[in-house]
């Protein structure tokens, strides 16, 4: 039993029909999987003990008066975690990514444990699709990776369902009464409010000189300036969900021939991506619009551990240059502008300080930004995440896991997200969208294709001129 931090509370208090709060997660198996479902359900409860956020659901404290407990519930029903569809007919990407989209566009039910698990049937003629919907307030990017890691293996193992072998179960806790979660809740109250908060004061007046002297002028766009694209606005309940897979070895290449980072080229890919796409339906702004891309602050001490310790910072996507290179070297300065201000702020990014807020402030975050959306000039930007995953395959059992994709959630007005995952010598970009401000995702898959080619072309005619 522990308390959320502010921050990992801020997903649960802005969970709405139209913003469910939770990420998609896709692993898809190799054919031929030794598969019973009934016995898929008993391996996945064998492994609870491994995956301790399974087993954790949010224990609300009498009046909020401080962020929930996250506490070990009792009696687990996978019936209603562990679930099963068939893809339709003929069973190709866009059937699955259908279905995957209509699982996405539901909220998980707070009353349990905030995940649950769906194994598609029939993909690609009968290979098995692992999808995880898992509430953002218990893993960010790399506690999801943790938490593959754990669940799969770096080698087969040859027992006879595709989950690993069994061990001891999570024993659930005894529930506190609501005298004692008072009690607990003003304490940490105080302790937020007159230790953490002054020492973030502290903390926050020298990492302002720091940013002044290091930073200096060149800053993250202001969302009030960046102009308005059809990728903003309110969200709907329907999402769309898809993905397209690129070769890492050509995002190395171009890596290697401009003196860039993976992450520069995902954000030049996206960048005309989305300048295709805008294009086409003759809404492409003349300047560039916002972009966000979200960074790790996790530090040594927190490996292994689950919940989020991740920033965020706003960028200007280069969609308003169509030369592929000037993109890509656009997209590095954005990036490096990024880091240095992250970097500038260690230790009291905003993240940092709603996790010490109560809830009080925190609750009404979520609200002010949904207002200043609907008062504002401020259009979304498109969320644009780049997380390495597993380097080596992994498998469920003794079956290997061809490719996992993984897709993280929406806020507010950013109609769209694209999360690029690597895993092993693939790298994959899952397109998330509200359906209503992206009608074709597809395109955007397409798009994301095109843009990619065009950058591994530019290192090719780079690299031959150079020999």
């Amino acid at each position: 039993m522990h308390r959320m931090t502010g921050f990992d509370a801020l997903f649960l208090y802005d969970e709405t029909p139209n913003e469910p709060q939770h990420t998609i997660k896709v692993a898809i198996l190799g054919g031929n999987a030794a598969y019973c479902f009934e016995s898929a359900k008993q391996g996945i409860r064998a492994r609870l003990a491994q995956l301790p956020p399974l087993s954790w659901r949010a224990l609300r404290v009498p009046f909020d008066l401080h962020h929930p407990l996250w506490v070990e519930a009792a009696n687990l029903d996978l019936d209603h975690h562990v679930r099963r569809l068939g893809i339709p007919a003929p069973g190709g990407r866009r059937e699955l990514c259908e279905v995957i989209s209509e699982i996405a566009s539901i909220p998980l039910d707070p009353r349990k444990p905030l995940w649950e698990i769906w194994l598609l049937e029939g993909y690609q003629g009968g290979k098995l699709v692992a999808v995880v919907k898992i509430s953002h307030a218990l893993a960010d990017g790399e506690s999801t990776r943790e938490l593959l890691e754990r669940a799969l293996s770096g080698e087969p193992t040859p027992n006879d369902n595709f989950f690993t072998l069994p061990t001891a179960r999570p024993r659930p806790e005894a529930m506190p009464s609501k005298r004692q979660l008072l009690r607990d809740a003003l304490a940490d109250l105080r302790r937020d409010l007159f230790v953490e908060v002054p020492r973030l004061v502290r903390a926050l007046r020298s990492a302002l000189r720091r940013r002044r002297r290091e930073v200096g002028t060149k800053r993250p766009p202001n969302p009030f300036r960046a102009p308005r694209h059809a990728f903003g606005g309110p969200l709907s309940r329907r999402r769309t969900f898809c993905f397209t897979t690129a070769a890492l070895a050509d995002a190395r290449q171009v890596k290697a021939a401009f003196g860039v980072t993976i992450t520069d080229v995902v954000l030049a890919a996206v960048a005309g991506a989305a300048r295709r796409y805008l294009e086409e339906r003759r809404g492409l702004p003349p300047d560039p619009i916002l972009g966000s891309i979200a960074a790790s602050i996790r530090t040594e001490a927190q490996r292994g551990t689950f919940g989020n310790r991740v920033t965020t910072r706003f960028l200007s996507l280069p969609t308003h240059l169509a030369d592929p290179v000037e993109r890509l070297i656009a997209a590095h300065e954005q990036a490096a502008i990024a880091k240095r201000d992250i970097a500038s702020l260690s230790e009291v990014h905003l993240e940092r300080w709603i996790a010490v807020l109560p809830p009080l402030l925190v609750k009404r975050l979520g609200p002010a930004m949904r207002w200043i959306g609907r008062t504002t000039r401020v259009s979304g930007g498109v969320i644009v995440s780049s997380v390495a995953g597993p380097r080596k395959p992994l498998y469920a059992g003794p079956t290997p896991v061809e490719n996992f994709i993984s897709v993280g959630h929406m806020k507010y007005v950013a109609g769209l997200n694209v999360t690029v995952w690597s895993y092993a010598d693939k790298l994959n970009f899952a397109i998330y969208a509200c359906r209503e401000a992206v009608p074709d995702a597809w395109r955007i898959a397409d798009a994301i294709d095109e843009s990619f080619a065009e950058l591994v072309k530019a290192a090719d005619l780079g690299r031959a001129r150079a020999a």
